[in-house]
């Protein structure tokens, strides 16, 4: 018998593996006799020797995520960038694979007095507000801060979230659109989703937002499908996301209430995305200091049993929301399968075959 662990006891890719050595074995030796002890040596570089995890089934693989929450000054470009990057950065380095930040956090989306907004001339704005011209704030896409973000996603190895106010001139530079985006960075520095909001906030947003013409969002990560949603967008979107399949869906959003949020973000929210079978990602904006109006804060990362695995512990200044979400059952089959095609090839160049 083989000086090594019995077969059974192996996970499947490690059991495909040492059947293929086996196999191999009975071919270059005429008796079992002849094999040295070094083959069970070989055996344990090439599949690794077995830890706890790798013991276990496969379903307990998990991934961290994070959910950004900051405040974000209107038209302060380049403080806004300057913050996210930083909070990015403590994310990464807490493990985060997947990084949300808030809805038009680069440029901002309101001012923190909830005072001033984005206005376009000749839109509607409600009374309450002091317009701002989004031109000379608003980006294209791509555009400079697509490319620091998806160079800084590169850098750090996450998936990371690109929220900012997009404007289009193809219709003419006197005709300029202006969208509530959120793009995604890939691990290798690529924009691999460009969404803009379906469905701009009436209240807010009427002044200056064009709806989304780009449709739904999603991309396939090696943990599970994602989407995009952005803030309003939650009252019609989900219906709309259920023939896609998400495992996680990504929710950047600047929440505004006259209340605190808590019965919504705790509650109301959870209970919606349980009926979709997808967690979900909030990373909600927040203030430096106590405001009249309320909204802000609550971050919270939900399963999509509709479980809060986690919430951000203040309202006021940033805080970063963690949860270990499984990763989904496809990515684990496909990344069962990828496994196993390594060992193989491997093996053939070991064998020569």
């Amino acid at each position: 018998m083989l000086p090594i662990w019995p077969p059974s006891r192996l996970p499947p890719c490690h059991v495909e593996a040492t059947k293929m050595l086996y196999s191999a074995a009975r071919r270059q030796f005429k008796n079992w006799a002849a094999i040295p002890l070094g083959f069970s040596l070989l055996l344990i570089a090439l599949t690794g020797p077995l830890s706890a995890e790798q013991a276990r089934p496969s379903t307990s693989r998990t991934v961290k995520v994070a959910a950004v929450q900051c405040s974000a000054d209107l038209g302060e470009v380049a403080a806004n960038t300057k913050k996210l990057t930083k909070l990015a950065q403590e994310a990464a380095r807490n493990g985060a694979k997947i990084v949300v930040l808030p809805e038009a956090a680069i440029t901002g989306y309101l001012s923190q007095d909830g005072k001033t907004d984005w206005h376009v001339a000749g839109r509607p704005m409600e009374k309450e507000y002091v317009g701002k011209d989004p031109a000379g704030y608003a980006e294209t896409v791509p555009g400079p801060s697509t490319r620091h973000f998806c160079a800084l996603a590169k850098s750090l190895g996450i998936y990371l979230t690109i929220p900012l106010l997009e404007v289009d001139c193809r219709d003419g530079t006197d005709k300029p659109r202006y969208f509530n985006t959120v793009c995604l960075a890939n691990p290798r520095g690529e924009l691999v989703v460009h969404y803009r909001k379906i469905h701009p906030w009436p209240h807010a947003e009427k002044s200056w937002a064009t709806p989304g013409d780009r449709g739904l969002q999603t991309y396939d990560t090696e943990y599970g499908r994602v989407g995009i949603a952005v803030c309003f967008d939650i009252h019609f979107i989900l219906d709309q996301y259920q023939s896609k399949h998400l495992w996680t869906m990504l929710f950047s959003t600047a929440w505004a209430d006259g209340q605190y949020p808590a019965e919504w973000f705790y509650h109301q929210l959870p209970a919606k995305v349980k009926r979709f079978d997808h967690n979900l990602i909030a990373a909600n904006w927040s203030v430096d200091e106590k405001q009249a109006w309320r909204g802000f804060g609550f971050s919270v990362i939900i399963s999509k049993q509709g479980e809060v695995l986690s919430t951000a512990k203040r309202i006021y200044g940033s805080d970063i929301v963690y949860a270990d979400l499984p990763v989904a059952a496809s990515a684990q089959a496909k990344a069962s399968t990828s496994e196993v095609s390594g060992r193989r090839r491997r093996f053939r160049v070991l064998w020569g075959r």
